[in-house]
Formats: structure tokens, sequence, C-alpha cells
């Protein structure tokens, strides 16, 4: 259901999220910059003393205040990790850029692109994949597949979990065939239209893709848990050497590093670089999952998106890459930033996480915690 008033909250809340910067500047709040710096550092050296391993950047008002890599004297804020999930608002922004080229729309049905879908999916359209609400299950089933047809087939064979629409339900194989339609309706590959339409543009010179690492100059940050990479598919990642595949298109398989995020976050709330109206569907809340729409999360378009009183104040996702590295993105409406990478494993701390959570939410969340608490509130002159 649609609450009433909101029609009107998702016509501006693009505008809102482009005019944050300026709006940032003459807040009520300002930062004490050296004592929250301070800690900041304390914190993380808390978390590193806890076993924390990885790289943290800090922003605010668009100037970075701490970006620092943790706990292994093997990684630099250069170090590269793969972002897993987070590639889902690359791939849904390059969605956007190919609607702006007149190549495609959100609400074209997967038919229009892919031959003989079956009668149960032909429903199916761009927008329930992107907002994981297509019914197509999260097994994985494209791992290892380096021919399109086959991806194809597998992806449309399999049963649907739910009834197209009917509800949110996260779906791997839906971003899988994000990445076929932006091959199909471009003429390209998928690392070839994000490179030349998204990375090129957004200077992301460290940004690359799984199974294309020998094209990065930037350093891999190591696999510390080698259980987990020794129980990797031979089709997916071989004596040290990641294999392009269908598994790792669309859904995961880029990599990054905590500058280059950085750079992407402001690229598209600041520059020119989508349309307003992309702007407005790429952040709008389609499917609540905590709360309601007008205070709670929704998914939006590869992003999970929080609203407080009917207003964006934060858009954020995470991911996980097969165990090996872990990462959480939140940027939020009044200019803050928080990119936390990790290789450390699973978090084997105490309290509300009880050891089940990825350190990179652990330590956003912290962080999150400690610039809130950290303001100096500044009375108006009359």
């Amino acid at each position: 259901m649609i609450i009433k008033g909101l029609s009107i909250i998702t016509c501006l809340f693009g505008l809102f999220f482009f005019s944050s910067y300026s709006q940032s500047k003459a807040d009520s709040s300002i930062y004490e910059h050296p004592l929250l710096i301070d800690k900041i550092e304390s914190y993380v050296k808390e978390q590193e003393n806890k076993g924390f391993k990885g790289t943290v950047l800090v922003a605010k008002n668009n100037e970075i205040i701490l970006n620092k890599s943790i706990g292994d004297s093997n990684l630099t804020t250069n170090s590269v990790f793969y972002i897993a999930s987070v590639t889902k608002q690359f791939t849904a922004t390059a969605i956007l850029k190919l609607q702006e080229q007149g190549k495609l729309l959100v609400n074209d049905p997967i038919a229009k692109f892919i031959d003989e879908v079956p009668l149960d999916k032909k429903g199916i359209t761009i927008h329930h994949l992107l907002t994981h609400t297509s019914g197509l299950a999260n097994n994985y089933v494209t791992d290892g597949i380096k021919n399109r047809q086959e991806a194809i087939n597998v992806i449309l064979s399999s049963h649907l979990d739910y009834n197209v629409g009917e509800k949110y339900s996260y779906s791997a194989e839906g971003y899988n065939l994000l990445a076929i339609i932006i091959e199909l309706v471009s003429g390209e590959t998928y690392e070839n239209y994000i490179s030349q339409n998204l990375l090129a543009p957004s200077n992301l010179n460290h940004t690359g893709f799984w199974g294309y690492e020998g094209n990065n100059t930037s350093s891999i940050a190591s696999f510390n848990n080698l259980k987990t990479v020794k129980s990797l598919s031979r089709k997916v990642y071989h004596k040290g050497v990641s294999i392009a595949n269908y598994g790792y298109k669309g859904g995961t398989g880029i990599f990054s590093t905590s500058q280059d995020l950085y750079k992407w976050i402001n690229t598209i709330k600041y520059s020119d670089f989508l349309s307003p109206k992309s702007i407005q569907q790429l952040f709008k809340p389609y499917k609540n999952l905590k709360g309601n729409i007008i205070n709670g999360v929704s998914y939006a378009y590869g992003w999970r998106v929080e609203y407080k009183n009917g207003e964006l104040t934060q858009i954020r996702h995470g991911g996980l890459e097969d165990g090996i590295h872990d990462v959480y993105v939140r940027s939020y409406t009044n200019g803050e930033i928080i990119i936390v990478f990790s290789n450390s494993g699973v978090y084997k701390g105490k309290g509300k996480f009880n050891g089940k959570e990825c350190w990179s939410i652990v330590l956003s969340m912290g962080l999150q915690d400690i610039l809130e608490k950290n303001k100096i509130k500044v009375t108006a002159k009359k």
C-alpha cells in the first residue's frame, strides 16, 4: 500500500540528495574534528585488538577525515577488496544509464530481450529484478557458467520461490539476469559496459572485475580464511586465480578500494552523472523491509534506503564475498560517509551481534554511533 503523501516525497528526494552537501555546511551541528578523529581512531584500535583487519574510511562534508588500513602490515589504503553485493548498485546504475540512452525501460518485461521465456516468468520485468521481487531464487545456480545462453537457461528453468511481484526475496539470480540484459542491450560484455560508462567517467582507476584482476595495478587484500578459499569451486577460483563466469556478474564480482568507492558515492550524489529522474528511481523506497516507508528501511535499486519522518536520511548496502572479503557502505544526506572493508572473517565479539555478523557491519555501526554522538550544538546568532 502506498502511504498518502509519499508520491510528493519521492518526487523531491532526488533534489534533496543532490543538495545535501550545501545544506550540511549550514547545519546546526558541527564536528570538532581533532576530538572526533581521536575517538574514531581509538574505537578502530579497540576493534583491531579484537581481531579486525581491513580498511576504514570516514568522511564528512566532502572531506575525508580518516582513511586507514588496520591490523595487517600487508594492507594499504590502496589494497583492493571484493565488494560482493555492493556490486548490485553498479548494475542498477548501468540499467538506468541504458534507460537514459533509450535502449530499455525499467518496466520492460525480460521477454523483450530474452527468447523463449517460460510462461511462469513472462511477467518478470527489469524492475522486478532490480527490487528482488521477481520470484527468482537465491541459489547461485550460475556459478562457474561461462556461456551466456547456458546461464540464461539455468536461471529460467529454475522454479520460482513465489509469484512474480508478490514479495521481496533477495535473489542473486535476478541480478545475474540483469547483467545478461546489459550485455544483450548494449552489445558489449557486462565488464566492458560498466568500465566504459561507469568506472571511467567516475575515475575509478582501481576498480575491476572477478576474473580480470590482471588489469589492476593495486594488490588484492589477502584471503585469510584459507578453508573457505579451498572450498570454492575450481570453476570460479583455481590455484590462486579467479575465473570469469556469470555467477560473478551483476550481483557480485566487482573489486574496489575505499577511495574509489568514496569517489563513486560522490559521483552519484553530487554530479550530473545521472539525471534527476534516474536518481529518483535509484533511491525510491520500493519494497519496505523494516518499519514502514515513512519511517523505516526499504529496498530501492541496488541500495537499501532509510527514511525518517518521510525524508531520506541514509543509503547503504553491504556485501560478503564467499567469506574472504566483506564490505559495508553507509552514506548520509548530512554529508557523512562510512566505508569499511574487511578480510577478518566473522566478528567474534560479544553483545548484540553475538558473533554472527561481518566485521564491516559491526565497525560501520560503531562508527555511525560515534558520528551521531559527537556533535557540538551551535546556537544561531540572532
